[in-house]
């Protein structure tokens, strides 16, 4: 593997399960949802609509996070189980696929909607903006950022080396008196810009930020959008040779960047064991993003 220089590398990473831990705290995060919902209904109601949409987020997540044939046998339902997910997710939105192309996966409020149909409850468009903001204040509060995470932006800080944070959309929906869903894009960027500002208290400093709204992983597009707020902030051209892209998805995070635009390194974290790979001369596999430093000179 060709190692990149400190003097000329160029830092892009992903945000949630690689510099922070947001999955890991989600389901702690409905308990916002819970709240605000036994406001208005009983606790074994409210209850049940938390535990429902954990249940639609660990399964978006578990098929995101898939690798081959063999990961679907984890996942509860399989493939069926993500498809008819996707598929009632993205009925949910048509005004959104038909202007972007492309469904809202994550949204939040979608869960929320859908796990009240699914308990024959009667949710109000006030009721579920209410519910999901209750979720994102919470999880802001008790997302904690990874150690070795922390420790490899300072390391970089020390060579003076540009960061930039390319993060996906938080899907955040507008519904509709009629239960449809729209899409603003401006107001879901200024909602995540502000949610991500607070991990600066946590350790993890950065030069710019890159959201996807409306251009979301893996899309190209939203590569370059990243790219081009970079080359403005380090005042020229980015060498895609000398960067470094980390998150924790390869087909989300890593695939486009590897492939079709030839970034140096791309870094897979994967902290659910110990190891270390080289997957080959473009990309490593680890569980600690201090490893990293070992391919720099």
């Amino acid at each position: 593997m060709n190692k990149i220089k400190w003097q000329d590398s160029i830092w892009f990473f992903d945000i949630d399960d690689t510099l922070s831990d947001t999955s890991g705290v989600s389901s702690e995060a409905t308990e916002g949802i819970r709240r605000v919902f036994k406001s208005k209904f009983d606790d074994k109601t409210a209850l049940a609509v938390k535990n429902q949409v954990n249940a639609y987020y660990d399964l978006m997540l578990s098929g995101y996070r898939v690798k081959n044939e063999d990961g679907w046998k984890k996942v509860k339902g399989g493939k069926e189980a993500l498809h008819n997910l996707l598929r009632t997710v993205e009925n949910s939105q048509p005004s959104v696929v038909k202007e972007y192309g492309a469904m809202k996966k994550w949204s939040r409020e979608i869960f929320v909607k859908m796990a009240a149909d699914k308990l024959n409850i009667k949710v109000a468009p006030e009721l579920v903006r209410e519910a999901v903001d209750a979720y994102w204040m919470e999880l802001s509060r008790i997302t904690s950022a990874f150690s070795d995470a922390v420790e490899l932006i300072k390391e970089i800080k020390t060579h003076k080396r540009p960061i930039y944070l390319l993060t996906s959309s938080d899907a955040r929906l507008k519904m509709q008196a009629d239960g449809e869903f729209i899409y603003d894009p401006v107001y879901s960027e200024a909602l995540k810009r502000e949610r991500i500002e607070l991990l600066r208290e946590k350790g993890i400093d950065f030069n710019i930020l890159s959201i996807g709204d409306p251009e979301d992983k893996p899309h190209l597009d939203f590569f370059e959008k990243a790219i081009k707020k970079a080359t403005e902030d380090y005042g020229s051209p980015i060498e895609l040779a000398n960067s470094i892209m980390a998150g924790d998805s390869f087909g989300g995070d890593l695939q486009t960047p590897k492939e079709k635009m030839g970034f140096g390194l791309v870094v897979l974290v994967d902290r659910t064991k110990p190891h270390l790979e080289v997957v080959d001369e473009q990309q490593i596999n680890t569980d600690n993003l201090m490893n990293v430093v070992d391919f720099l000179e």
